[in-house]
């Protein structure tokens, strides 16, 4: 991945963190529910990453994901998922 690639992908991150703190799920719910089936592809992408920039805006993006809408990522995916890629970010 080139430095252009990564830079993209960090304001990626960045834009899909405010997408999902501005938007209402009580007014949009349709749309809170498709910024939500994000999740499931940037734990995938966390976990795979290398990028020390990368892993702090997914570290980031998750953590803004959890305090969100942890109910409704609790009823797309299982809580061990997220648990390993916890443990990835903690490791030395």
């Amino acid at each position: 991945m080139s430095v252009v690639d990564s830079t993209i992908l960090q304001l990626v991150l960045d834009l899909l963190c405010t997408l999902l703190k501005r938007t209402d799920r009580e007014k949009h719910p349709a749309e809170f529910e498709k910024i939500i089936g994000v999740f499931p592809q940037l734990l995938n992408f966390v976990k795979k990453s290398e990028d020390m920039f990368l892993l702090l805006h997914g570290t980031t993006a998750i953590k803004n994901f959890i305090f969100v809408g942890h109910v409704e990522i609790l009823k797309i995916m299982e809580a061990d998922q997220i648990i390993k890629v916890a443990k990835k970010l903690l490791s030395p």
